[in-house]
């Protein structure tokens, strides 16, 4: 018989199923995969997210980048329109302030030039040659260099010398004024003819430059940055080695003509473009497209001109690209776990899948089973495919990826190793099946799934966290490895199958090429390596996020074609941090020194509330409560105000009341999303104040507080609100009445009817009351317990394993002990710390 309680859950559930939906503040990642926005220094939240820092050096030159150009002199290419410039390689004609045109005369062999043309003929036209404010007239009809001679300028040289040079004097409203380089004087036309004479310039001595085609701003150098041009940069496709730059003052775009830069083209005109070939990410160089010859600043002593003549790319062919603003992938605030120990484990996690085949003794050899390798070696084939089938049915399944997406995580992160697609004995067959359920899973409760290779074949780490690390450091026990770039191409190739398999998933965020890469690994060849998996999977999707870990820092390598890429940094107080402080707000500082001021974005792959660096044991309840409540909101804060997102380590272990277990955390009430104490800001961040991430600092002052099932409950059920807790159980309670009614009088149709119902409405009202109990709390009509204490009445409810020994194998600083019932031997002195077998990080 169906009680009165299954009734009233029974018809709850019809009212929640039936109850309109809504998307609250948050879509989910797989709605908003990417935005391109603008972005410079004027729009960017404050403070900055890395990747996100405008002005800064970076020669990456994406399509929409607006850029300044600086010289290995610390010189800046500017737009100068100085007639000198703009005239310069031209051929002009000179209207005098008469309205004549000046013209050689072709009755006289002296090359006398007289101002009296009513229209430029054939003798009016002249060449503009030599460089700077300097320049030589010739002209076209003879081919003769013009000469500032005592009796009047003629155009009767084969050659320039002092004489010969004329220098341009900008005169306003489009005319010029010349100086003649005999006494630096004047010229004008005195009726006789052009003679260079006067001392000031009059109107008389100005004339109007005529040319066959408009005048271009030409491109100078200048040691003043605050003159420094601004260019957008015209590149469509990244694996073309083309740019084209648009001079942002006037519309036009950069092309070469005689040796020379100017603004002329009304098209994109290509030029070649290439990032320095050493570890430097600000170098690049500029070559011309037909001559093949390099931009080259000249000494800045002798001018401000900036020629196309360089031979070899080196030395004044160098430039610095000052990045100003560019189109920024925008993604919701990645909120995510790791689905640690399921597809590669790791023994501290679950220290009985370590076990001999008996499945109750450690194995008694020190080098035995010390990563999973080692395990399924030990084992043997058969024994080691059962243990491994019932470990991954187990470990994770649907109701967790429910869980989570109920909880505020948006995203899970899977680690997995080469054997996942390639199982070569002792590693056994089966994985693939899982990971296509996860993604099912997941598409089901909105969550976004991160591939992360975090075992490639021959070991990127050295330890047991790759699963086939050799001696994973014991020496005692033969070589370690770290020869992942000796099977690259099958490392590649994983890759490459992974990424086919499911980069059309609409859950699918992206690849994390290599966890942990260790830094004896050849930095060369690291990103060498790099660079061939980004083609990979770049190729299956033009959105996937490409992450790479945080060793050699990648974001300062000179990838040519890479967008959509982020580092990956792993950190935990207390294991390669520093000393970490009992302060938070010094802990909150090294933090974001931490994550803050790379070139790319940053997420965070790996934290964690323990290995925090303090034994906790034997804190007063109190001041545990305390400090990991203040030591998680400092994380969040750093994480969620200076990078992109974050993933917990990890969301479960073996072994209860672990700060490594993200849901036993979330539980107590130290993480966000399972109660209305401590809520997540919008993942929206771009239209979020940065105070609304300040968990630690209390957030933004007279604010407002989103409720909390808005932010993490995905969907949001309108109904599902804290204030409609009350109404909820009053309509339970009516419900539950009648339902009591029905099951005294048993009329027929009901006894029928919870035969059939009673199984599937006794599971879902776990399930719901559990949904519940946090909207309950939130309204004050249920206790809050805390800490220690709500970890034991959840053990009470039946949430959590029960413990007798609950309180003393509580997570301590960077000491866990093992789960109650471990045999002998495996207490304090193997517990989980740096030096043994756990996860280790890097930090940068």
């Amino acid at each position: 018989m169906v009680d009165a309680r299954g009734f009233a859950v029974a018809t709850l559930l019809l009212v929640l199923l039936q109850a309109p939906q809504q998307h609250g503040l948050d879509t989910p990642l797989e709605v908003v995969r990417e935005r391109r926005v603008f972005m410079d220094n004027s729009s960017i939240s404050r403070p900055p997210r890395s990747g996100f820092h405008f002005p800064r050096f970076d020669a990456r030159m994406h399509d929409g980048d607006e850029v300044q150009i600086e010289s290995i002199h610390t010189t800046w290419l500017r737009i100068s329109r100085h007639p000198a410039l703009t005239l310069q390689g031209r051929t002009v004609a000179l209207r005098a302030a008469s309205g004549k045109f000046c013209a050689v005369q072709l009755s006289e062999a002296t090359g006398l030039i007289r101002c009296d043309k009513d229209s430029p003929p054939f003798a009016a036209w002249f060449e503009v040659s030599h460089g700077s404010s300097n320049v030589s007239l010739r002209s076209v009809r003879g081919g003769d260099y013009c000469v500032d001679q005592p009796l009047g300028v003629r155009c009767d040289r084969k050659r320039v010398s002092q004489w010969e040079v004329f220098h341009i004097i900008d005169a306003g409203n489009g005319r010029i004024a010349l100086r003649g380089g005999r006494e630096d004087k004047f010229c004008w036309d005195n009726g006789k003819g052009f003679i260079c004479d006067l001392s000031d310039m009059i109107y008389e001595a100005t004339f109007e430059p005529v040319t066959d085609t408009p005048l271009r701003a030409r491109i100078v150098q200048t040691k003043d940055p605050n003159a420094a041009s601004v260019f957008t940069v015209y590149r469509h496709n990244l694996e073309v080695p083309t740019v084209a730059l648009r001079c942002k003052e006037d519309g036009f775009y950069v092309t070469v003509s005689r040796g020379f830069l100017s603004c002329s083209s009304k098209t994109p005109w290509q030029i070649r473009y290439a990032r320095a070939t050493w570890w430097d990410v600000k170098t690049a160089t500029f070559r011309a497209p037909d001559s093949g010859l390099y931009f080259e600043a000249g000494d800045p002593k002798d001018g401000d001109h900036v020629t196309v003549d360089n031979k070899d790319g080196t030395g004044w062919a160098l430039w610095r690209v000052q990045l100003l603003g560019g189109f920024e992938p925008l993604r919701p605030l990645v909120r995510g776990v790791n689905l640690g120990n399921w597809f590669l484990m790791e023994r501290w996690m679950a220290q009985e899948l370590f076990y001999d085949e008996s499945g109750s003794r450690a194995f008694p050899g020190k080098c035995d089973a010390m990563d999973e390798y080692g395990l399924m070696d030990a084992l043997g084939h058969e024994a080691a495919a059962q243990r491994m089938k019932q470990h991954w049915s187990t470990w994770i399944k649907e109701e967790d990826i429910a869980w989570l997406g109920a909880h505020g995580i948006n995203t899970v992160r899977v680690p997995f190793g080469y054997w996942m697609v390639f199982p070569e004995r002792p590693f056994v067959d089966g994985q693939l099946h899982y990971l296509d359920r996860l993604f099912e899973w997941c598409k089901k409760h909105r969550v976004a799934v991160l591939l992360d290779f975090h075992g490639l074949k021959g070991s990127q780490t050295g330890n047991p966290t790759s699963g086939n690390c050799g001696a994973c450091g014991n020496a005692a026990c033969g070589k370690t490895k770290v020869d992942f770039l000796e099977h690259e191409n099958l490392n590649l190739k994983v890759i490459d199958f992974l990424t086919t398999r499911f980069s059309n998933s609409p859950v699918y965020l992206g690849f994390a090429v290599a966890n942990e890469v260790s830094s004896t690994a050849n930095s060369r060849d690291v990103m060498a390596f790099y660079q061939k998996a980004y083609a990979i999977v770049r190729k299956k999707s033009k959105d996937a996020l490409v992450v790479l870990f945080a060793t050699f820092n990648p974001s300062t390598y000179p990838f040519p074609n890479f967008r959509n890429v982020v580092e990956d940094i792993h950190i935990y107080f207390g294991m390669g941090f520093g000393h970490p402080s009992l302060d938070q707000q010094e802990n909150l500082h090294r933090a974001r020194r931490a994550v803050a001021d790379l070139h790319w974005h940053v997420l965070v792959g790996e934290w964690s509330l323990g290995a925090n660096g303090h034994n906790t044991l034997h804190w007063q309840p109190k001041q545990r409560e305390k400090f990991f409540a203040t030591f998680a909101k400092m994380q969040l804060q750093a994480w969620e105000t200076h990078s992109i997102g974050w993933f917990y380590w990890s969301y479960k272990t073996s072994f209860p009341n672990s700060t490594w277990n993200f849901r036993d955390m979330c539980m107590i009430g130290w993480l966000p999303g399972c109660n209305g104490v401590l809520t997540y800001a919008s993942t929206y961040w771009w239209q979020e104040s940065a105070c609304a991430y300040a968990y630690l600092d209390g957030g933004c002052p007279n604010r407002q507080a989103e409720t909390w099932n808005e932010l993490v409950v995905r969907p949001a059920q309108s109904i599902l609100r804290p204030e409609a807790a009350p109404w909820i159980l009053t309509a339970a309670m009516c419900c539950g009445a009648a339902g009591a009614l029905v099951g005294f009088c048993r009329p027929a149709w009901a006894a029928k009817c919870a035969t059939t119902a009673g199984t599937a409405v006794a599971a879902a009202t776990n399930a719901l009351m559990q949904a519940l109990a946090p909207l309950l709390a939130a309204t004050g009509w249920l206790p809050r317990p805390t800490g220690f204490q709500h970890v034991r009445s959840r053990e009470r409810e039946g949430v959590l394993t029960p413990s007798a020994t609950s309180e003393s194998s509580f997570i301590n600083g960077d000491t866990v002990l093992c789960s109650p019932g471990a045999p002998a031997g495996i207490g304090i002195a193997n517990s989980l710390r740096a030096a043994d077998n756990m996860e280790q990080p890097f930090i940068w």
